[in-house]
């Protein structure tokens, strides 16, 4: 911590800032010290190339201010970024400066700690994982290397404007057996040529990466006499790192980044708000691009939840013979009331319970509640085939469930004579936020603006000239299906037709759900056996497996 600081003064209050590096681009890679002041921080002044899942770390009310550096493109000039650091600080407020990569590799983090120091403001430097050695390892090629390479030499590709003429030494760095430039895209020929006219053979392997540890990195090999047309050839672009040395040679056995199953697929995952989790997490681990288009969010406050119904079923719980429960926010919607008024598990003694589905058993065991009965098949259907022979006439069924309901149980329970309540605990609405990211990703398809107004969308990170082909988008549910039609058509009419021609691929969790879908005209490519998440996952592998489908 820079504590003995030149105006230090101990009458006087600051805050603090933190010069922290945020990662080479995979947000995965942020540190956890780095995550826990970002959730503590007042103010957060970040560069351009962090990513929104990292952002999203900021607690509500924190100021967010950009302050992007993209080659002689500034936001703001590093200066204004110096007395920004030291104004904020001086509001007695905790800073995060977020850096891409590490905040002492090329990432100007010493003029801003400099200028902090002398101003006796506090400030911790928290390191990043650099660029520098975490791109070449998901591009599949290591620094060093007992066979190819001992040493290892970093250097910058993008001097500061104030030199006169270029400080680097290549004679002594081509010594190195590996060479790594940074924010080397504008200078590409003449570092090449630099490295070649101090003695490097033309013929050294090099690679090029665009936006390494992302799922837009890009590659193009070849050796310090071609590796420029290279780059040229594959349309690489800024951000990139250029890697010379035999180690590049590696790449055709260790790449294992864009080796997975479904590397460079684009999937649209439409659960509710807050609950992709899983779903995303799973296929980001295969590989795939994941964009989080939440076409459900869940309320359980709102003004048509009747509250006075689920006390009153609470209160006479021990009039029910079953409860079923079909969904996560069925049971969190009244468990949460359940046990607000003072009952525990021991409540619902001689209740059988019923759940469907892995996650719903999972959200119940944090509630301590195991169920009773759990159909092999993970939907209405399988509850239906589970308990159709059991003696159900007379009985008390509990059913909490969405405001919107599937009437398949009910209507089978009332058939068989039981008495169903159903009691909604939740109700879905869309999310405001998920037409502007429906325009966004499907901008290339629309042909007129609203109204003839120019509107601004938030960035979701997608590449540019996007492949609709290369795109998957998947339905959870009715809802999703339902709410993505309404919206797609509310932004143009005609524009749910261009999406299906398009060439998007679409995926529903079950049967039902792909019949639903193929009632506004959506058929679906993938529609897995089981009606879960695992599956789903499964069902998009196999796919694209099996139809070889270039992604």
């Amino acid at each position: 911590m820079g504590k003995n600081s030149k105006k230090s003064d101990s009458n006087s209050k600051t805050g603090m800032v933190y010069l922290t590096g945020a990662g080479p681009g995979d947000p995965e890679l942020l540190t956890l010290k780095a995550k826990i002041v970002l959730q503590e921080a007042d103010v957060i002044v970040y560069d351009s190339l962090i990513s929104e899942e990292i952002l999203s770390y900021a607690k509500t009310g924190c100021e967010i201010i950009y302050a992007g550096k993209r080659s002689s493109n500034h936001s703001l000039p590093q200066y204004s970024i110096n007395e920004l650091l030291a104004k904020k600080a001086k509001e007695n407020k905790v800073v995060v400066r977020l850096k891409g990569g590490d905040p002492y590799l090329f990432g100007r983090g010493g003029e801003e700690a400099e200028r902090l120091f002398q101003e006796g403001i506090p400030f911790e430097i928290i390191p990043g994982i650099s660029s520098s050695f975490a791109v070449p390892a998901y591009a599949g090629i290591p620094l060093t290397h007992r066979d190819y390479a001992s040493t290892v030499a970093i250097v910058t590709g993008h001097e500061g404007k104030h030199k006169e003429k270029s400080t680097i030494n290549w004679d002594k760095l081509v010594g190195a057996d590996t060479i790594v430039i940074l924010m080397g895209y504008k200078n590409l020929h003449s570092i090449a040529e630099n490295i070649i006219s101090s003695g490097r053979d033309k013929d050294t392997p090099c690679a090029v990466i665009q936006e390494g540890t992302t799922l837009n990195q890009k590659v193009a090999i070849g050796t310090l006499g071609t590796i420029k047309d290279e780059a040229e050839k594959q349309g690489l672009k800024s951000p990139l790192i250029l890697i010379v040395g035999n180690v590049v040679k590696l790449r055709g056995i260790l790449n294992w980044f864009e080796s997975r199953p479904l590397s460079g697929l684009k999937v649209i995952v439409t659960r509710a708000e807050g609950q992709a989790g899983t779903l995303s997490y799973k296929l980001k681990r295969l590989g795939a691009f994941v964009i989080s288009l939440p076409l459900i969010k869940v309320v359980k406050d709102g003004s048509n939840i009747n509250k006075t119904e689920i006390h009153n079923a609470i209160k006479n719980i021990k009039n029910y013979n079953y409860i079923i429960f079909t969904s996560v926010n069925g049971v969190s919607g009244f468990f949460d009331e359940f046990f607000s008024k003072g009952l525990d598990a021991r409540s619902l003694f001689g209740k059988k319970i019923i759940s469907v589905g892995k996650i719903t058993l999972s959200e119940l065991k944090k509630y301590g509640i195991a169920p009773d009965i759990i159909p092999d098949e993970f939907s209405q259907t399988g509850i239906i085939n589970t308990i159709k022979d059991a003696p159900l006439k007379g009985k008390k069924i509990l059913f909490p469930q969405a405001l919107k309901i599937n009437n398949e149980l009910p209507e089978f329970l009332i058939s068989k004579g039981a008495i169903l309540e159903n009691l909604p605990v939740y109700e879905t609405v869309v999310p405001a936020k998920s037409n502007e990211e429906i325009y966004e990703i499907f901008s290339s398809l629309i042909t007129t603006k609203n109204n003839g107004k120019e509107r601004i969308y938030k960035n979701i990170g997608l590449p540019e000239n996007l492949d609709l082909s290369s795109f998957v988008l998947s339905f959870t549910s009715y809802s999703t299906v339902e709410n993505f039609v309404n919206l797609v058509e509310g932004i143009q009419k005609g524009l749910l037709k261009a999406v299906i021609g398009s060439g998007v691929k679409f995926a529903s969790i079950g049967e039902k759900t792909a019949k639903y879908a193929l009632g506004f005209g959506i058929k679906s490519d993938i529609i897995p056996k089981d009606v879960n998440i695992d599956s789903l996952v499964d069902g998009i592998v196999e796919f694209y497996q099996k139809n070889k489908v270039k992604i």
